[in-house]
């Protein structure tokens, strides 16, 4: 058909691999694990809580994965279960989500890049040098989104088992010649504020890229069947190499200093150079900017079809919907460009000219934390989704109601006495909410009739 996206072009081990870019354990490593680090010694516990609450929530993508497929991705569960009007808000909380991912890994990466450089080599060098280096290597991976979804899961099979034995690897190492080997890190020790703050900014983060294959619906061979293993067997890699990740970390920089673990923003590369040297930490710097591209891929990927779909639903305006000759939302890939390059020039320069170089960090923890508060209302919204449509008590209804508590928890202890840059991520995400929810009524009975069991509205 005609401005369709390429049906079966994806099998499950290219989803799996696919959605693992966003998943990245590398970028745990030394990325995801220092805004975890608020859980302090805990911070094992936190990931394995984060894990539970995963594949909680996983299961409610699963379930909905058997009942439509589609590239409207998490919006299409929503829409399918709760509405046209729980779709459109979803949808719109999807872009915010996964923009906001894309805005504190070029945040994170430009904030570490010369830190990293001086305490590697002894040689300062400038910020900007960081930016031109993330630049230079998200070009390749947005060129492969433009060429299909082909090249993007074939290059990501590729750089994802390197990186997994890297990790591994390094991991072990590390854990064998550490002296604080104890199970004390899974119990609260840092208590349940510090552990609910680490799962909410961190932990929980480092898994919710599983999502990230949902709006390959419409491209995925088997979608019904594929999509939920591909998601159940994401969670289960990922759960067991985020806890090796983070108790190797814990343990490698010792737990009785890990009050001052966020001190500096590179402890991993402290924790590696610590125990296996300099060239492997120099290695793992420049294995952390290859990442890049693993993680701009599959989120640009994600989210270029949600905006294909939201056009093509009425969403957003028609023009977005365009694909070019390899089947790729062309016009999506552009806007997201576009809204990137504006958000992120901007919120960059507002962040370093009012705080200097801590401006990156703020920016990063700001990000991440309107990312991780975005996730969680989604999933709250596709869990009471999927116990209105429910066929099966405990994996329709108990499941998901559990999830949600998780997560109402969490949020809880994460924002009650929450200080900048949280405050200020709370008060954004409230403001965009609004202006979503005032979108949806003046477009009150303007919507399209959407049929949410098919891939194309009818």
């Amino acid at each position: 058909m005609e401005n369709q996206l390429k049906s079966n072009a994806i099998s499950l081990h290219g989803l799996i691999f696919q959605g693992m870019g966003q998943l990245s354990p590398l970028f745990t490593f030394d990325g995801i694990i220092s805004v975890a680090a608020f859980a302090e010694g805990a911070s094992p516990l936190a990931f394995l809580i984060g894990l539970i609450a995963s594949l909680l929530t996983g299961n409610t993508l699963y379930q909905f994965s058997k009942r439509t497929a589609s590239a409207r991705g998490y919006y299409g569960y929503s829409g399918y279960s709760l509405g046209n009007h729980a779709g459109f808000i979803t949808s719109y909380l999807y872009l915010i989500y996964q923009l906001a991912n894309l805005i504190f890994i070029l945040s994170f990466f430009i904030m570490i890049f010369n830190p990293a450089i001086l305490y590697l080599t002894g040689v300062k060098v400038p910020y900007y040098y960081g930016i031109i280096l993330v630049i230079a290597i998200s070009i390749p991976s947005f060129y492969a989104i433009y060429k299909g979804i082909v090249p993007s899961f074939k290059s990501q099979i590729i750089i994802n088992v390197v990186e997994i034995i890297f990790v591994v690897s390094i991991s072990i190492i590390i854990i064998v010649t550490s002296r604080d080997n104890t199970l004390s890190v899974f119990s609260p020790i840092s208590g349940y504020k510090n552990l609910f703050l680490g799962f909410i900014t961190g932990s929980f983060l480092a898994y919710t890229g599983y999502g990230s294959i949902v709006p390959l619906g419409e491209e995925a061979q088997a979608p019904r069947k594929n999509i939920g293993i591909a998601i159940v067997a994401m969670l289960l890699i990922i759960g067991v190499l985020d806890l090796l990740i983070s108790y190797a970390l814990v343990v490698g920089f010792g737990l009785s200093n890990m009050s001052s673990f966020s001190d500096t923003v590179i402890p991993a590369f402290i924790v590696i150079k610590s125990h296996i040297g300099l060239y492997t930490s120099m290695f793992f710097l420049a294995f952390n900017f290859f990442i890049i591209y693993t993680l701009f891929n599959t989120i640009g990927t994600a989210i270029t079809r949600n905006i294909y779909s939201m056009a093509r639903d009425g969403y957003l305006p028609p023009a977005f919907s365009k694909l070019n000759k390899h089947n790729a939302p062309q016009n999506a890939l552009f806007l997201l460009l576009g809204i990137f390059i504006a958000v992120g020039g901007i919120s960059t320069y507002v962040f370093y000219s009012s705080f200097n170089v801590n401006g990156f960090l703020n920016q990063f923890i700001f990000y991440a934390t309107i990312s991780t508060l975005a996730t969680l209302i989604i999933h709250m919204i596709v869990n009471s989704g999927l116990s209105k449509v429910h066929k099966n008590f405990t994996f329709d209804i108990l499941i998901p109601s559990v999830s949600t508590i998780i997560i109402l928890i969490a949020l809880y202890y994460a924002i009650s006495t929450l200080a900048f840059p949280f405050t200020y991520a709370l008060i954004i995400m409230a403001l965009y909410i609004i202006i979503v929810v005032v979108m949806d009524l003046s477009l009150k009975g303007k919507m399209k009739n959407i049929n949410f069991n098919s891939a194309v509205d009818k």
